[in-house]
């Protein structure tokens, strides 16, 4: 809903006046040996001071060189903990694929292991995991970790 056109004028007026910066004399006289400041001329003697506008805004530091607080470099770890290419795996991501029974290589054994469970058997590097008799798959583990599994 638009407004009236003397409400626009008014409201316009009113921001082109707040916005605005206002100047004002400023007086110095010197009553009874002190000096006094006030915003109308005080006496005989009164002198207008000049006062800078204040600037607002900008570097307060201009000209100084500033040190900015930079912590050491750390090394970083590029072997993971568990010493296999899949690495740490967030417990979310382990539990999802605990509920899918789904492995993917490099993980570890005990990865394997809370993801399957226990094996039912070993075939040297394999471990096997049968149901009611049936072998339901076969996962390589080498040095620690699933090389392959079918």
């Amino acid at each position: 809903m638009r407004r009236p056109l003397p409400c626009r004028l008014a409201l316009a007026t009113l921001a082109l006046v707040l916005s605005c910066p206002t100047m004002a004399a400023i007086y110095r006289c010197d009553v009874n040996g002190q000096a006094v400041f006030a915003d109308s001329p005080c006496g005989d003697n009164a002198e207008t001071v000049d006062v800078e506008p204040l600037r607002t805004g900008g570097r307060l530091d201009t000209g100084t060189q500033v040190e900015f607080y930079r912590p050491p470099r750390r090394e970083v770890n590029t072997t993971s903990p568990t010493g296999c290419p899949a690495g740490y795996i967030q417990s979310s991501e382990l539990r999802r694929m605990r509920v899918r029974r789904r492995v993917r290589e490099g993980l570890s054994a005990d990865q394997v292991r809370y993801i399957l469970g226990d094996p039912d058997r070993r075939d040297g590097q394999w471990w096997v995991y049968e149901h009611q008799g049936e072998e339901i798959g076969r996962y390589r583990i080498r040095q620690g970790c699933l090389a392959r599994w079918r």
